[in-house]
């Protein structure tokens, strides 16, 4: 099974969640050119259904009450 694993945002635009009227969700991810390499095994997985799992990084240095943003 081929994985990949890199570094996103959410933006922070209006469209960046999309609810659908028919159940469907969209979700749109910023991805830094430092991560590009990574991210390009998506294009192998185009027409798959993907097992997803997102976190928020977490940086020994940020306190606590960060809420989660990762700065690309």
């Amino acid at each position: 099974m081929s994985e990949c694993t890199f570094k996103a945002i959410i933006p922070s635009i209006g469209t960046a969640i999309k609810i659908h009227g028919d159940g469907g969700w969209r979700v749109q991810f910023d991805i830094g050119m430092d991560q590009e390499a990574a991210a390009l095994e998506l294009l192998t997985m185009r027409g798959q259904v993907l097992e997803v799992t997102v976190r928020p990084e977490r940086d020994e240095r940020e306190s606590k009450h960060d809420n989660g943003t990762i700065h690309i």
